[in-house]
């Protein structure tokens, strides 16, 4: 009986294993190739994805950059418009924005007769209006040229902030914020808020 069940030969229960390993090794190459491939596939697939991520990314981060960058700008011009309005009222305590229609008539009969052009009605027009404000007055209206450069330095100044702030709500996108902010304009506030500054001097050495 033992001559039917004899044990294989250690070298053939070798060279089956090397046989079975070898086997499981292609199967496992197979599948690395396989999953290479699918790796590669779906990395083509996703690569304009990832671009698109990327650049939403880059954008985000860019956006974020310019609104702290225009917000310190913006801030800025703010800052500086009100310290140039604070100048304003020491120079005109009573200055508004915009002058009472009566003031803004006779103002404007005042520049019309320094310049020559004193065309009627504007005699009319400033007899009526300058009757109306003894009125409501109780004493007539005399030009004040601090006052004037007040009013008119004010609405200047309020104009080209108005300005600068449209110009900003205007943009399609944040980043072109910086842009909004035109340099030209900048400048004519700087200049402005300097002749206040100036203004504001001569008015204090007037009164000392």
């Amino acid at each position: 009986m033992n001559l039917f069940h004899r044990k294989s030969h250690p070298l053939e229960q070798l060279r089956k294993e090397k046989e079975r390993l070898e086997a499981r090794l292609a199967e496992l190459e197979s599948d690395l190739e396989f999953c290479r491939k699918q790796n590669e596939r779906i990395a083509h697939e996703a690569a304009p994805a990832l671009k698109e991520n990327a650049v939403l990314r880059y954008q985000l981060f860019k956006c974020q950059s310019d609104r702290q960058v225009l917000e310190f700008h913006v801030q800025g011009s703010r800052a500086e418009a009100m310290a140039a309005l604070n100048l304003l009222r020491r120079l005109s305590p009573t200055a508004e924005a915009s002058a009472d229609p009566l003031e803004a008539i006779l103002s404007f009969a005042h520049e019309a007769k320094v310049l020559g052009a004193f065309y009627p009605p504007l005699p009319a027009l400033e007899a009526r209006a300058q009757a109306l404000w003894q009125e409501r007055h109780s004493q007539a209206w005399a030009f004040d040229p601090w006052r004037w450069l007040a009013l008119h330095a004010s609405s200047l100044l309020q104009a080209l902030e108005h300005r600068r702030q449209q110009s900003i709500h205007e943009v399609e996108h944040l980043a072109e914020g910086l842009a909004a902010l035109d340099a030209g304009l900048g400048g004519l506030a700087d200049l402005l808020v300097e002749l206040i500054q100036n203004l504001d001097r001569e008015k204090s050495d007037e009164l000392s």
